[in-house]
């Protein structure tokens, strides 16, 4: 059954089919292949027939550590470079950071950065906006950090802390385009962990992904988490109720991008270990920004090209 979800065109088959069908055939049909919630005995045969089983979202945590040398510890020495770089740049740019609590007045403010910040994108989704009336009712349960250029908002991450998880959850984030390319973020991301240790919580996270790095969150978000000392696990982990579990197949770049990857379970079991599987019809693509230690293993997978 062929479907068309915020743009992209997915084949959902069942294991018979996606076992038994020439799927590249149909590469400028679909770009992704899906066996919705693959039977686990069958996991190592779809994996042999090109199908990955992943989990259908992952989150991204960290431990807020002892204190912020700690936190930083495991980054490389040019990553940790860049956080100062970009601490640097908002100080010469004159920006004041805060930590503030969530009311409508703030929202106001934040949703027509959130909504530029998701116009730019191909597949964009004004999460945030959907969800404005349920972050304020549940205000008590959040908190934002800002960046101001005077009286101006140039910069947001809104935060959620739940004391049962012991987590606070970066939920949305947006920043206005020239403090972007500045690295800002990287600022804002920085200032929740160390808010979220002086309040007590031992986990940080930068919220959830559906596991297609392509479509809606493009490659570049797996590097910039991984870089700031994040990783990756299959959401369900952290919530039971969280996503479900597929075995895709990439077969076409018609509505992602080249290259595009997942995250699949690694040993063919449902555990934390993931690996990547990355597709394109590049030869010799770079895979430095992809080999990060949270990784069990990085594959490529070469997708024939359209010929002139």
């Amino acid at each position: 059954m062929r479907t068309v979800a915020l743009g992209l065109p997915v084949a959902v088959v069942d294991v018979a089919e996606a076992l038994n069908g020439d799927w590249r055939a149909h590469r400028h049909s679909v770009d992704v292949v899906r066996v919705q919630d693959p039977p686990p005995l069958l996991w190592d045969s779809l994996a042999a027939a090109g199908f990955r089983p992943k989990p259908q979202v992952v989150t991204w945590r960290a431990a807020t550590a002892s204190d912020e040398e700690q936190f930083l510890s495991g980054l490389a020495r040019k990553d940790k470079q860049n956080i100062r770089i970009a601490r640097r740049r908002a100080r010469a740019d004159g920006l004041t950071i805060t930590v503030r609590p969530v009311d409508a007045g703030l929202m106001d403010a934040f949703l027509p950065l959130y909504e530029a910040q998701v116009a730019r994108m191909v597949h964009g989704w004004s999460v945030a906006t959907e969800h404005r009336d349920r972050v304020l009712a549940e205000a008590d349960d959040y908190f934002a950090v800002c960046a101001w250029d005077g009286d101006i908002l140039v910069g947001a991450s809104i935060n959620q802390q739940s004391r049962e998880r012991d987590e606070v959850r970066a939920r949305f984030s947006a920043v206005v385009a020239d403090q972007r390319q500045a690295s800002l973020t990287r600022v804002l991301y920085l200032e929740v962990v160390r808010e979220a240790r002086e309040r007590g919580f031992a986990m940080v996270s930068l919220g959830s992904d559906p596991n297609l790095y392509g479509h809606l969150v493009k490659p570049g978000l797996f590097s910039f988490k991984s870089r700031l000392g994040f990783v990756p696990v299959p959401s369900h982990l952290v919530d039971p109720d969280s996503g479900s579990d597929q075995a895709d197949r990439v077969v076409g770049f018609d509505a992602i991008t080249d290259p595009s990857f997942v995250l699949s379970y690694a040993q063919g079991v449902r555990g934390p270990s993931l690996a990547l599987d990355l597709y394109t019809t590049k030869p010799g693509i770079d895979l430095r920004p992809y080999t990060v230690d949270h990784l069990a293993d990085v594959r490529v997978h070469q997708l024939e090209g359209d010929r002139p």
